[in-house]
């Protein structure tokens, strides 16, 4: 059964919303923002996917890049990207994650890193306010060295609309690196059970059975209580074509439970 206690405890003071596709967690933020007047720097994402774009202009957000909308409109300057441990600690899953793929399009691992995820991955990178789009370091260095060839300033003293956002890859063993701090925390189903569909690779966990999705809910609600994170507001994602059928019932109690002990 569900740690119905540790869910309590842990979204007691929090504003939370159930949502279908995890783009609409911007709405949830949003809502947050205008109903407290308060902006919190640090999103936390529990995911199968980085739902991050990396050196691509981009306009319009959906279930593949609404993160980066989060620097631009709920001035997010940290992310911290929570990886299942099914992936992290599945070798082969692991080795599809190395940093050589790290070009344009989905963030999966972050530049001169490798998939070893027994440690915390961390970079900078920065967000260009007009375009959305987030640069990497190898990117901006691409820029600059055309600036120098043409006589020209480097992009970060010409562009006001470059903004420095730290990006975090790990796993919830070390979550404790966010100890007592206020984060917008998003909640995506598929980071417990993912089909694979539309997935790098159909990366999955799809024989998870019910005891062990029940196991791993525990275990996550555990490290967050111990983490002493306080989450602000909660966006709860369902994302039903990455999630197992079977488990939609499961998913849902979790959520309603999250979403009865909130104040809202």
């Amino acid at each position: 059964m569900i740690n119905i206690e540790l869910i309590n405890k842990i979204f007691k003071n929090s504003y939370i919303e159930i949502n279908t596709n995890h783009n609409e967690a911007l709405n949830v933020f949003e809502n947050y923002i205008n109903k407290s007047k308060k902006y919190i720097p640090i999103l936390l994402n529990f995911d199968a996917h980085s739902d991050v774009y990396i050196n691509s202009k981009i306009y319009n957000a959906s279930i593949a890049n609404w993160v980066n909308f989060c620097f631009k409109r709920h001035k997010i300057t940290e992310l911290y990207w929570i990886m299942p441990d099914y992936i992290s600690k599945n070798p082969e899953y692991k080795r599809i994650y190395d940093y050589s793929k790290f070009t344009k399009g989905p963030l999966i691992n972050l530049e001169n890193s490798n998939s070893d995820f027994n440690n915390i991955t961390k970079q900078q990178l920065f967000f260009n306010n007009k375009t959305n789009e987030l640069i990497t370091q190898t990117k901006l260095k691409q820029i600059n060295k055309k600036c120098k060839l043409f006589n020209m300033p480097n992009i970060e003293n010409k562009l006001t609309d470059l903004i420095p956002v730290n990006i975090y890859i790990l796993t919830i063993s070390d979550l404790n690196i966010l100890n007592g701090k206020e984060v917008l925390l998003s909640i995506d189903a598929d980071y417990f059970c993912n089909s694979g569909f539309d997935t790098i690779e159909r990366i999955n966990n799809n024989n998870i059975t019910d005891e062990e999705l029940n196991n791993d809910i525990n275990y996550f609600l555990k490290e967050i209580y111990e983490s002493k994170i306080n989450p602000l507001a909660v966006s709860l994602t369902h994302s039903p074509i990455y999630i197992q059928k079977r488990h939609k019932e499961n998913i849902q109690n979790f959520f309603n439970a999250i979403k009865n002990a909130g104040i809202n």
